[in-house]
C-alpha cells in the first residue's frame, strides 16, 4: 500500500488533522525559546499514531522526545489543548514554560491555529463520513 494510500485512512485522521498544531507549536519553540532545530515524526503511543518531537539548542543528538496525542489536540477546546501542551513540555523542557510572559506569548500565538485547525479537523470529518 502506497504512502498517499496510508495518508487517507481512518487511523491518520486526527493525526493529520493534528500536524499543523504541532508545526506551528515547534516552530514558535524554536524561534522564542533560541532552539536551533527540531524534529517531529509520527510514532506509536499506546497502540495508535501519535506525534513525537524533540528540540535541540546546540549541535548534538536531541534532547528527550515528547509524544503528543492528536486525540487531545483536536478536542475543540483551545484551553485545554495549551493546559496539555504546559504539562508535557514542563515534564521534558522545564525551561520552555519557566518564563511566564514568554509562554504567555506562546499560548496566544498558538490559539487561533488550535481553533483554526479544529475547524478545519471537523469539516473533513464531516466529508469522509
Amino acid at each position: 500500500i502506497s504512502d498517499a494510500r496510508l495518508k487517507y485512512r481512518p487511523s491518520y485522521q486526527k493525526l493529520n488533522g493534528s500536524a499543523g498544531i504541532v508545526s506551528h507549536l515547534a516552530n514558535l519553540l524554536k524561534t522564542k525559546c533560541d532552539y536551533k532545530s527540531y524534529d517531529m515524526v509520527p510514532s506509536w503511543l499506546f497502540g495508535k499514531l501519535a506525534h513525537s518531537i524533540a528540540w535541540k539548542k546546540e549541535a548534538g543528538p536531541l534532547v528527550q522526545r515528547v509524544p503528543i496525542d492528536p486525540d487531545k489536540l483536536v478536542s475543540g477546546n483551545a484551553s485545554e489543548v495549551l493546559n496539555y501542551f504546559t504539562s508535557l513540555l514542563a515534564k521534558v523542557y522545564p525551561l520552555v514554560n519557566a518564563n511566564a510572559r514568554r509562554w504567555l506569548t506562546l499560548r496566544e500565538e498558538l490559539e487561533p491555529t488550535i481553533v483554526k485547525s479544529y475547524e478545519l479537523f471537523q469539516q473533513q470529518s464531516a466529508k469522509a463520513a
